[in-house]
């Protein structure tokens, strides 16, 4: 073994071979002496490379620096703010009337997700230089979709035990849209849907607001790995370029709200498009978070009891007449923002710790199982216990819907969250895709295997309905009809189909929707070549009396003209929209159009009906002299033209639910369902102003009422026919059966 130090030189001569410097291979000059050549023997130690230091070690290779980003962590307040959306919606949908407008909760939701979910995305950018997109949408699918799906397949079942069976196979749709998250657009196309209006409400309702959060779940994360990637992943530059995008965001949803909310309501307020500034909102606020934290104490109390105060006023303030979204949500939404705002400041403010406290707290935690669970069974609990719905019971069963959420939180939400096997991406992804199969699965088991809706023999055979043959014929089955105990099993149409049992004129397109005016070509039944021409000029309390006219214009040999639209009345006065805010100018402008034609093809016949359910613009009182001084000017205006004018009074309306949803709910005692006269007249005073006016005009009137009523009730089946098929219009193959009845009380042509 050799020493690491050169062994030391002798200090005098030795016998044998000497050994110095030179058999070290040490240097043989030093530094700034002269080299001296001495001769040399062979070495009796191996060669060695000369002695040098080590080079130190390299530094570890580092990964750039990003900057720090410092996060939300847990909030208190907005654990509260939870609190405080929720109670909003479940008071709105419970019926308290003090809470008319807790729908706004909804937007306190919105504004909160779009802050928290850029919250955790920004803060990944800045840790990490980076977003995953797998890790994002595992962890949503194991936060979301577990607690969703749940609730989900419990609301299939009950809707399979307890539903109207007129409704079973709507309500199976809509669980489907649930699940592949597009049943906010499917409310869209039913909203705006007028013969959809009187339906029950989907026990799904509530999953509109999801659908809007899974949209925004989609776009948003991979939209800022756009703009992170387009700014070669510098993530301040990303986030200033963030913030922009978010911004114009903002201004252009808000701008399409109102515009749409002034055009179509239910669109505006199902719809992502109209609800993405919501969102936005809150996305900027976690944006320009650092910005927030440096607001002075002071401020920050006053940001917050003004936003806390903004929410609730709008809560408490706004109605269901309240145009909405629109700008009427910037009320809630910047109310919900300026409270984010107090309390991301340093130090506390009164109204964070407010919503810090136990009670808050606690209702905040279950928020997400709250609102999942509170609406089917406010809507599926009265089915099953067979009662009328009341503020009462839907008392109690919010509170139990608490000891349901509390038990959906602690044994479902939690450990599928928190449980270690589920923290990777695949994991937590097929978590959610095995959440969204076990629904289909639901759904198609219930609607497949165990359906309960009878096989479709497709559309009603008018021509096989035989007519009534005078008004005592029918007088005496309306009395069978209201001693009826059971519903027959060869019901027409059936039940599980009878919203679907539209006239053809539907079917054709020539009953027109609220937004067209233009008259459509071909709508003429009957004998088209016929000289004798008849026009049915109405609204769709109109044109559900065209099975019956046209059976008497094929028997008379008449050319039958057919001009209706929903919700337009043909009474000259402007009208209120049931779809917006302001004038339905589209049924004027029609109305106008029909008009002309009349002048045009001057007919024999004007057969004329509506429904005396109208909301006149600017009206005073109930709009009864406005409503008499428009029949008066369209029966001068259509008699000028016209050989002859008929007019036919309106149809009963429901007094609570529809016929055929009680029913398919009371199928062996009929009786239940005319216990309380479900259908009556309705609208009394407009009926009677039009009348009047009907009378001086000298046009011939025909009473309607007593073809559906005797005896002040009204049956819901007669002669082995429903006669509703929802809470204003009569099916089409009652309306066939009274064609005989029809033509005896029209005027001869």
């Amino acid at each position: 073994m050799t020493s690491t130090q050169p062994p030391r030189r002798p200090s005098g001569p030795m016998a044998g071979a000497a050994i110095d410097e030179d058999t070290m291979h040490l240097p043989l000059t030093t530094p700034g002496g002269a080299s001296t050549a001495r001769p040399t023997v062979p070495s009796p130690y191996p060669q060695r490379q000369p002695f040098r230091p080590a080079p130190a070690p390299a530094p570890p290779r580092q990964r750039p620096r990003t900057e720090r980003w410092e996060g939300t962590g847990f909030r208190p307040d907005i654990q509260g703010l939870r609190a405080i959306a929720v109670v909003l919606v479940l008071l709105s949908h419970a019926g308290f009337a003090f809470a008319d407008g807790g729908y706004v909760g909804v937007d306190v939701f919105f504004v909160l997700s779009g802050f928290l979910i850029t919250s955790l995305l920004i803060k990944e950018v800045f840790d990490t230089g980076k977003i995953s997109i797998a890790g994002f949408y595992a962890r949503r699918a194991r936060r979301i979709l577990p607690a969703a799906s749940a609730v989900t397949i419990a609301t299939v079942i009950g809707t399979w035990l307890w539903f109207p069976i007129t409704r079973f196979e709507a309500v199976m749709q809509d669980a489907f849209t649930v699940i592949v998250y597009v049943i906010n657009y499917r409310f869209v196309a039913e909203s705006t849907e007028y013969l959809n209006a009187d339906q029950m409400p989907s026990p799904f309702q509530q999953y509109w607001s999801l659908a809007v959060e899974e949209q925004f779940y989609v776009v948003w994360p991979l939209l800022l790995l756009g703009l992170l990637l387009l700014m070669k992943r510098a993530p301040r530059r990303m986030l200033n370029l963030a913030i922009t995008v978010c911004i114009g965001i903002f201004v252009l949803s808000l701008i399409a709200s109102v515009l749409v909310t002034e055009t179509s309501q239910p669109t505006a307020y199902y719809a992502a498009h109209t609800r993405a500034w919501e969102l936005a909102g809150g996305a900027l606020l976690a944006l320009t978070l650092q910005t927030w934290k440096r607001i002075p104490k002071a401020v920050a109390i006053v940001l917050g009891v003004v936003g806390l105060a903004a929410i609730v006023f709008s809560g408490v303030r706004y109605t269901e007449a309240t145009p909405f979204p629109g700008y009427t949500a910037l009320l809630p939404v910047l109310g919900t923002m300026l409270v984010i705002v107090a309390g991301t400041a340093r130090g506390k403010n009164p109204v964070s710790s407010l919503l810090s406290t136990g009670p808050f707290q606690f209702v905040g935690k279950i928020s997400y199982s709250l609102y999942l669970w509170h609406w089917p069974i406010l809507i599926l609990a009265p089915l099953a216990l067979d009662v009328e719905p009341s503020l009462l019971l839907s008392a109690v069963l919010l509170a139990g819907t608490f000891t349901v959420a509390q038990f959906s939180y602690e044994y479902i939400e939690t450990p599928i969250r928190t449980a270690k096997l589920l923290k990777g991406n695949i994991m937590g992804l097929a978590t959610g895709v095995l959440c969204s199969l076990l629904g289909i699965a639901m759904v198609l088991t219930l609607t497949l295997g165990f359906s309960k809706i009878p096989e479709d023999d497709g559309p009603v055979d008018l021509a096989e309905i035989e007519e009534t043959q005078d008004l005592t014929a029918l007088q005496e089955m309306l009395r069978e009809g209201l001693e009826t105990e059971r519903v027959p099993d060869g019901l027409t149409p059936p039940l599980a189909g009878i919203e679907d049992d539209r006239p053809v004129t539907y079917h054709n397109d020539c009953h027109l929707s609220f937004e067209e005016v233009d008259l459509p070509d071909g709508c003429v039944y009957g004998d088209a070549g016929s000289d004798t021409q008849v026009v049915l000029f109405g609204d769709s309390h109109a044109a559900q009396w065209f099975p019956a006219l046209d059976a008497v214009a094929d028997k008379h040999g008449w050319s039958l003209l057919s001009r209706t639209k929903s919700s337009c009345t043909p009474v000259d006065v402007p009208m209120e929209s049931t779809q917006n805010d302001g004038e339905y100018t589209q049924c004027g402008e029609w109305r106008s159009k029909v008009f002309d034609e009349i002048d045009e093809i001057e007919p024999e016949l004007v057969v004329i009906g509506n429904s005396d359910a109208v909301s006149i613009m600017d009206a005073e009182g109930s709009g009864a002299q406005e409503w008499k001084d428009g029949w008066t000017d369209t029966l001068d205006r259509v008699s000028a033209s016209a050989g002859a004018v008929v007019t036919l009074t309106d149809t009963p309306w429901a007094t609570g639910e529809a016929a055929a949803d009680c029913l398919s709910l009371h199928e062996d005692s009929v009786k239940e369902c005319l216990r309380d006269d479900p259908y009556t007249i309705a609208h009394e005073e407009l009926r009677q102003a039009g009348l009047e006016a009907q009378e001086e005009a000298g046009v011939s009137i025909i009473d309607t009422e007593p073809w559906l009523c005797i005896d002040g009730q009204c049956p819901l089946i007669v002669d082995g026919m429903g006669v509703y098929r929802d809470k204003h219009h009569i099916t089409t193959p009652y309306s066939k059966s009274l064609a005989a009845v029809l033509a005896d009380h029209l005027p001869d042509i």
